[in-house]
């Protein structure tokens, strides 16, 4: 929903007309109408407010002026259901208010986040309920919630005429035969050792038995070994990943931008690859250095899908451009995750657009399970002729 990076800035930021903090988590769950009721008007307020962006509430936050609010943190036992909360507040306001809410750990704590996203106004409970009044307007000023005015409502209609909605994007987060990316896949992790260079023996039968050495007929490839270790190690570990985003909103986005990257659960960062960069399949000679001349044509198809390694964690960016209402955008090309071994990861994917103040935020989180095997010049040899000779060298 939102990254660590926008987060820490809103702890900046200070409560204002579209950001408030609260230090404990909203009694729900058990409790009373009138409890349960503060939670509802305060995003009314949010939704109600004069604002160019989004609207926020964090909590678990102490506010502390001059300085950034305190992550203080909740109890994870006081979990309010996405889905519950979604449906309560349907069932009190009319029209349909959009929001969405999260959980999560940020600094090592426990805290929630309701993101109120910028939207048509007024919005009104339908009837009473606990401490809030039925088709009463309730506004946030500042850093305080109050009753609106017939003034303010007016405004507010009036304002939201004819404005475009609220941004609506379906992420896709797919792999390479366009179905969801799973959440539990199995690879093979090779390790090599030390590598010889390559070299072929050459020799014409002198008959009796007898053998005699001559040079290559052909250029050889020095690096067969290498490159053939590089290959199988790479094409057995990726995990590859489609992208497609498609427009839901009832006006164009411009400039559309993904960010792509993943990290493993104990922080170290993840390898990325377009696919038409993974390495192909070594030969042992002279055709080993055909098509190398390509390079200037395949540097001109990359302008829309880069990784860039020049940080700690590598960041894929892709370009859509414009997308028009209902229309979709689709990666150019595949990205391919290498990931170093085993373990649980996170793909973390941000949507910026023009239109869109605070990126907003899509994780997937899978397991990849397997083995590491070190392979050794018997194994290597078996991986690189194996198929000549009926081997099962597949990844499993």
């Amino acid at each position: 929903m939102i990254s660590e990076e926008d987060l820490e800035q809103l702890r900046y930021k200070g409560e204002s007309v579209d950001l408030d903090f609260k230090q404990s988590q909203y009694p729900f769950a058990g409790a009373t109408e009138h409890q349960k009721s503060e939670l509802l008007k305060d995003i009314l307020a949010m939704a109600n407010a004069y604002r160019a962006e989004p609207g926020f509430i964090l909590i678990g936050f102490k506010d502390q002026p001059p300085h950034p609010a305190e992550v203080v943190g909740i109890s994870s036992s006081d979990h309010i259901d996405d889905a519950v909360l979604q449906q309560f507040v349907r069932s009190k306001v009319d029209p349909i208010l959009e929001f969405q809410y999260e959980e999560r750990l940020f600094g090592g704590k426990h805290i929630a986040i309701i993101k109120v996203p910028k939207q048509a106004r007024p919005f009104a409970p339908i009837k009473d309920y606990g401490k809030l009044k039925k088709n009463v307007v309730y506004v946030r000023r500042g850093s305080s919630t109050d009753e609106a005015t017939m003034s303010e409502m007016t405004k507010m209609t009036l304002a939201d005429a004819g404005a475009p909605g609220t941004v609506q994007v379906d992420l896709q987060i797919e792999d390479e035969e366009n179905g969801p990316l799973p959440v539990d896949l199995t690879r093979r992790f090779l390790e090599f050792g030390d590598i010889p260079d390559y070299e072929e023996e050459n020799y014409i039968d002198m008959g009796n038995g007898f053998r005699t050495p001559i040079s290559s007929t052909r250029l050889v490839n020095q690096d067969y070994y290498r490159d053939g270790a590089n290959y199988h190690s790479t094409m057995n570990r990726m995990v590859m990943v489609r992208l497609s985003l498609a427009n839901r909103s009832d006006f164009p986005l411009g400039d559309v931008k993904l960010e792509l990257c993943c990290s493993a659960s104990q922080g170290d960062a993840v390898q990325m690859m377009r696919s038409d960069d993974l390495p192909a399949e070594p030969e042992s000679g002279e055709l080993a250095y055909l098509g190398r001349g390509l390079e200037g044509m395949v540097d001109k198809l990359r302008q829309r899908v880069a990784v860039d390694e020049r940080t700690s964690e590598p960041v894929c960016h892709v370009l859509l451009g414009t997308l028009r209402p209902g229309e979709t955008g689709r990666a150019e090309t595949d990205i391919a995750l290498l990931p170093k071994g085993p373990g649980d990861y996170v793909l973390r994917v941000r949507i910026l657009a023009n239109n869109i103040g605070i990126p907003l935020v899509k994780e997937h989180a899978f397991t990849i399970r397997g083995e590491v095997n070190e392979v050794g010049a018997e194994d290597l040899i078996q991986l690189l002729y194996g198929k000549y000779f009926d081997l099962d060298v597949n990844r499993s």
